[in-house]
């Protein structure tokens, strides 16, 4: 194995979280210097609010943190896919930007659980707490959709973070979507190839700064039902063919 290769890739995609940016490299960067099995990999998914300026000017200040860019905004999925190609851990971990998750999170599932992920045998995912009727409302609305197409048991897809061994990243690559459905994506890939799904209680932090993306809003909300439900009208044709097996 590569000596200079890292037991735990973390891939941060960040939208339009110019506000938000200082404090996520601070907390990021401590991390680095503390745990050196670790890499952090910051992606500016293809921000319009001057993220890619202070990322690129305050760069020199984190040197220990990879910090990579998307031209254009296609999508949540495609910006952690975008970063998985810069990836070099056996152990892969995505997470929001938002820093409503703690980083450290992270860490603690990661020192805990590093074995099993290693033997493919385990997904680790969040499973958010301290949520509104109306949050709580769509999320187990979802999950009730998704198992009822799937026969599956899962609860809270995007809940964050998620943990997964890194021989799951060919898939994810080849036929991992563009927007928020990777989350659904990566959790239906470890159900039918039978690995088992752990998840951690974690309570959502409140954002720091600007307005959440994806199923922050009502509207949001609604958007990312209807883009779930067609990804998972689509996605129940083909999951008995081959090329989801790992």
């Amino acid at each position: 194995m590569n000596s200079k290769k890292k037991k735990l890739s973390i891939i941060i995609p960040s939208y339009n979280e110019l506000n938000n940016l200082s404090h996520l490299l601070k907390k990021a960067n401590r991390i680095l210097f503390s745990n050196k099995n670790i890499e952090i990999i910051i992606v500016d998914n293809g921000s319009t609010d001057g993220s890619k300026g202070y990322l690129d000017k305050n760069k020199k200040f984190f040197p220990k943190l990879k910090i990579v860019h998307v031209k254009k905004n296609i999508g949540y999925g495609f910006g952690i896919k975008y970063g998985l190609r810069f990836s070099t851990g056996n152990i892969i971990s995505w997470t929001h930007a938002d820093l409503q998750f703690d980083i450290m999170d992270i860490v603690k599932f990661f020192s805990k659980n590093h074995e099993m992920i290693t033997n493919q045998n385990l997904i680790i995912k969040g499973r958010r707490q301290n949520r509104s009727i109306l949050d709580i409302f769509f999320t187990k609305g979802m999950s009730f959709v998704v198992n009822l197409f799937f026969n599956t048991k899962i609860q809270d897809i995007n809940g964050q973070p998620k943990m997964f061994n890194s021989k799951l990243s060919r898939k994810i690559l080849k036929l991992g979507p563009n927007d928020f459905s990777l989350d659904l994506f990566l959790l239906l890939l470890a159900s039918k190839n039978k690995l088992a799904i752990k998840e951690f209680p974690l309570k959502v932090k409140n954002r720091l700064n600007d307005k959440p993306k994806g199923g922050g809003s009502i509207y949001g909300k609604i958007i990312l039902t209807m883009n779930t439900l067609k990804y998972i009208l689509n996605t129940s044709f083909s999951l008995n063919r081959r090329l989801w097996k790992l």
